[in-house]
């Protein structure tokens, strides 16, 4: 790998979401809580809702449409397989599996310079080779998050780079 990387913001993927439960006493309480935030559609008042596998979140936009894909999620699958209880911190958690969210992606260029790193990005652009032996990443994130890169992502991250591609090349620190 080269010292730059490519950064894009601002694209929707398909990822894993997870969260903080208040409950720490059974999974009987947690379950009530979860239907409570689903009934009064309060899944974001109060809760630090994060991509799974990230410290800093992830996720650029908590609205409806969110609100509604999570809200459908949990009510496609039963509630009490999605909830773990967490021994370190003595908490539940809620998993939600295969959410759209708005995110910020990177990946790492092969390049050495920013000259060559621009032609690199270029190149792949034009061809929409992005995915093709490149390796994505939610940004700022430790683990694959990513579920599916489809099309339509890759034709925002051609748009978006296509808009300000400086702005999309970092060196890596």
């Amino acid at each position: 790998m080269g010292n730059f990387k490519l950064t894009v913001q601002n694209i929707d993927i398909y990822t894993n979401l997870e969260v903080r439960l208040k409950s720490r006493t059974t999974k009987e309480e947690a379950n009530k809580e979860v239907e409570r935030m689903t009934e009064k559609r309060k899944l974001f008042e109060g809760y630090d809702w994060k991509i799974e596998g990230c410290e800093q979140g992830g996720i650029n936009r908590f609205d409806e449409k969110l609100a509604d894909d999570i809200i459908e999620r949990i009510e496609q699958e039963e509630t009490d397989e999605n909830i773990f209880w967490d021994g370190f911190t003595a908490h539940y958690d809620l998993n939600v599996g295969h959410i759209q969210v708005n995110t910020n992606l990177e990946v790492p260029l092969k390049s050495n310079s920013k000259e060559e790193a621009t032609t690199e990005v270029q190149k792949i652009s034009a061809e929409k080779t992005l995915f093709e032996g490149y390796e994505w990443n939610i940004e700022d994130c430790d683990e694959e998050g990513i579920r599916d890169l489809n099309e339509t992502a890759k034709n925002k991250i051609i748009e978006t780079i296509g808009k300000d591609l400086d702005a999309c090349i970092k060196e890596c620190a």
